[in-house]
């Protein structure tokens, strides 16, 4: 004869569960913690994509508004202007208002027609100063390489294709 309590044994308990979820949140945070950090090529892969990202939709956007951009880059950092009657202004609205910035271990160097760029000494007044990449209208950019190098990694680079999976130096121009 079989005694019945009335209770079914099926599935698990609110309890059972919420150990089970605890345990793997657990160790989730454990194994995040002891990732490394980015650095060396993973790093200047990833800075190349999102500059050559922001450079894309600059791009696009000059195109589709009809009117001149430019990136004025000074060390790690950027800002988009366009150009009015007035002269270049900093692009206050949309996508391109905020700054373009690298990480403060990556090291940029732009060149233009085989020429280091100018970094601007004192960039409180962005009016008075030139961008140096120029993306126009008619959807062309201002011929530029832009190498990026960090401790103990090979440097990477890309030009005003702005060609994701290109090296400058290994195609033929």
């Amino acid at each position: 004869m079989i005694l019945s309590t009335g209770r079914s044994e099926r599935g698990f308990s609110l309890l059972e569960l919420m150990v089970v979820i605890f345990i793997i949140g657990l160790m989730s945070g454990v194994a995040v913690l002891t990732l490394p950090d980015k650095s060396g090529q993973g790093l200047l892969l990833e800075q190349r994509y999102q500059l050559i990202g922001a450079l894309r939709t600059a791009r696009a956007e000059a195109v589709f508004s009809g009117r001149s951009l430019g990136l004025l880059w000074t060390g790690n950092k950027g800002r988009f202007h366009t150009r009015t009657a007035e002269g270049w202004v900093p692009v206050t609205t949309g996508v391109l208002a905020k700054p373009v910035t690298t990480d403060e271990r990556v090291r940029s160097e732009i060149t233009l027609d085989g020429e280091p760029i100018k970094y601007p000494e004192d960039d409180s007044d962005d009016r008075l100063m030139t961008p140096q990449l120029w993306f126009l209208g008619d959807g062309q950019v201002s011929p530029f390489e832009w190498r990026l190098s960090t401790a103990g990694a090979e440097s990477v680079s890309f030009d005003s294709r702005l060609d994701v999976d290109a090296d400058p130096d290994s195609e033929e121009q």
